[in-house]
Order: C-alpha cells, then sequence, then structure tokens
C-alpha cells in the first residue's frame, strides 16, 4: 500500500466518512498545498498532519494555533498579532546598537550578511560562500536608506516607500521586515500594510522550543512564503523573495550595548568610549575568532583629555585585545560578553569591558 491517504486512513480509529463536497474539496487542496515539492519549502512532518487533519476532522486544522476542529485563526489575524508584539519590544537606547545576521541561500551558493545600526549608522559586513545564477549579483545592502526610514513613521509613508522602492505593497513590506533600522513602531505598521495587502494564505503552524508557534504564510500569487514568530513579531524566513530558488533566513537579531565586538570574520577596529571616539583600538588581527575565546594584536588609541579631549593628543601603544565568554541573547544571537586589553609596554593599563548584549532592564 503506498497510498499515503490509504495507510493513514486505515490507521485512523475512528475515519470520518462524512464530509460534505465543499469540505472535501477544502481538504483535498490543503493536503495538496501541504505536500507540494520542496520549491515551497515545506516541512515533511506536515504531510502526515495535514491528512489526519483531512481524515479525522474533516476540516483545516493549523496546529498550534487552534485546538478545535474549526481555524480560529487568518492570515491577517497572524499578520495583526505579530505587529502587535512587534510594538511591544524594545528599541535599542540612545547609544546602543541594533543587530542583525542574514542568510541568503538557494543550496549552491550562501550569502551572509551581518548589520549594525548605532547612531543613525549601518555597518555592514558580507561574506559569500559557493556560487550559483541566482545569487552571482545580488547585493544584499538596503536600499532604502536609513534616513528614508527616518523620514516614514506613518503606516502610509512606509507603505508608500515600500512601493516607491520595490514596486509592490506586500513584497516590499516583506524586504522592509528584513531591513535593519526598522524601529519597533514602524515594523507594527509593516505587518499592518502585509496584512492589508491582501493575498496572504495562512499554510502553518509548528511548535517550537519557545512560547510559540512558527507560523508559514503563503503568497501563491506571488510565488514567496514567509514564516514569523507571532509572540514577537520576529520574522524568521522568507523564500522566493530574492529570487525563485532563494531563501533567505534571519539568524540573528539582537540589541547591544554601546561596545560591542561583531564581525564575520571579527573587527578591524572597536571603539572602548561609549559616546566618542577617544579610545580606540585597531589594525586587528584575529586569530580562532568564533570560537570561545579569540584573540588579537593592534594598536590602541587613548585621548587622555588632558587638559580637554579637543587640545589633547593620542597615545599609540600596542596590545593584545581577547574577547571571551560568548553571551545569548535577542533571538537566536550569541556574541562575546568580555573584553580584555592587554599593554605589554605599560600592564598598568590593562582594562576589561563588559560588552555585546545591552544590559538594560528592559532588554
Amino acid at each position: 500500500m503506498n497510498d499515503p491517504l490509504a495507510q493513514l486512513a486505515a490507521a485512523n480509529p475512528v475515519p470520518d466518512e462524512s464530509l460534505t463536497p465543499e469540505q472535501q474539496e477544502r481538504a483535498d487542496a490543503l493536503l495538496e498545498r501541504l505536500t507540494q515539492p520542496a520549491q515551497k519549502k515545506r516541512r515533511p512532518f506536515l504531510v502526515a498532519a495535514a491528512a489526519v487533519a483531512v481524515l479525522a476532522l474533516g476540516v483545516a486544522v493549523i496546529p498550534g494555533l487552534s485546538n478545535n476542529a474549526t481555524p480560529q485563526a487568518t492570515a491577517e489575524e497572524v499578520l495583526a498579532r505579530a505587529g502587535e508584539a512587534s510594538a511591544s519590544q524594545a528599541d535599542a537606547p540612545t547609544l546602543g546598537q541594533e543587530y542583525m545576521k542574514r542568510t541568503d541561500s538557494d543550496g549552491q551558493a550562501t550569502v551572509t550578511t551581518e548589520y549594525e545600526v548605532q547612531a543613525g549608522q549601518l555597518r555592514q559586513d558580507t561574506r559569500t560562500e559557493g556560487t550559483s545564477a541566482a545569487l552571482a549579483d545580488f547585493d544584499p545592502s538596503p536600499r532604502i536608506t536609513l534616513a528614508q526610514l527616518a523620514d516614514a513613521p506613518s503606516a502610509d509613508a512606509l507603505r508608500d516607500l515600500a512601493v516607491a522602492t520595490y514596486g509592490d505593497a506586500a513584497l516590499g513590506s516583506l524586504q522592509l521586515l528584513l531591513h535593519p533600522g526598522l524601529t519597533s513602531a514602524q515594523q507594527k505598521f509593516v505587518y499592518d500594510n502585509l496584512a492589508a495587502a491582501g493575498g496572504n494564505d495562512l499554510g502553518s503552524a509548528d511548535i517550537t522550543e519557545g512560547e510559540d508557534s512558527l507560523v508559514t504564510v503563503y503568497r501563491d500569487a506571488d510565488h514567496v512564503s514567509f514564516s514569523v514568530l507571532p509572540s514577537t513579531g520576529q520574522i524568521v524566513e522568507v523564500h522566493g523573495l530574492v529570487a525563485p530558488d532563494v531563501t533567505t533566513r534571519v539568524e540573528a537579531t539582537a540589541i547591544l550595548g554601546c561596545v560591542s565586538v561583531t564581525g564575520l570574520e571579527g573587527p578591524e577596529l572597536i571603539s572602548l568610549a561609549c559616546a566618542d571616539n577617544n579610545y580606540l583600538v585597531r589594525d586587528l588581527k584575529w586569530s580562532n575568532w568564533g570560537a570561545d575565546s579569540a584573540r588579537a594584536e593592534g594598536t590602541a588609541f587613548i585621548n587622555d583629555c588632558d587638559p580637554n579631549c579637543a587640545d589633547s593628543g593620542f597615545a599609540e601603544l600596542p596590545v593584545t585585545v581577547t574577547v571571551r565568554k560568548p553571551q545569548e541573547c535577542g533571538y537566536n544571537a550569541k556574541l562575546y560578553s568580555r573584553l580584555d586589553v592587554a599593554y605589554a609596554d605599560e600592564p598598568a593599563r590593562d582594562e576589561t569591558f563588559d560588552i555585546g548584549c545591552d544590559q538594560s532592564p528592559t532588554n
């Protein structure tokens, strides 16, 4: 017996044979959607889950969203919930930073990008592994500047910006949800715009280890699907937005303190003074980056601000910088939390800094 539906029917202790034609059509359509090939990135266990829902209940049940025999949420309601959750998330403090890491991959090539936003400035670090036609000319640099985002404080302004930049309100809104520098309030507006655009079809909800379900929404007309965590508003994955076979994943997001150490290969420069650049370590050459502890040789540039910062000069001293104690925070972020600066010629200057994840009470 190779028919999966027949196998499930035989195993079902109380098969329901009383489907109306409309229920059967809807059930068959759901099963077909969830058993399509990998181009829509269905998860394998959903095939069995969908078939059980068809046979036992006669209607489409979205696991994790409802324990009843009828759907309790629409795609628009899920997006509205994600938007409300987004609005309650903390933004970066005045001297803090926003961090995001994403990957874009088609199985042959992977583009990994880290973004940091601080004081209206964007830092981006990108690495490409492998080659593919779909990602050959792909540039993960945001097409919308931070200044443009700052000038779009409302839902209408963000929708206009999405359409002007990407040509479509829905797809442009998905692009914005992947954009570094979006405030919590703006993220809510973008979810509202995405819901209002229509064409969203709720596909599945997978129970995660955390507090929420990972909900997948399909936009069949655009050949795009995306997954979100409605309890936080975190967008996790978008398939088909960059190119038909490319999956974009948000690997990590976090709010960082004023001093942090990130980068795909380690930073060449770190500012150890929150409000200014009077204490820098630069020209850093890293070894063991990404391990529990990494070390770099470089030069410290220190302004002792005597008699004042504007009129005093910088001392240049050779240093060894060590980062250690990775700490988890935000969404899947794991960042170094301690930084040691050792001065070979003046050990009395040695210092240790708390760095990385924002330690304020609201984060």
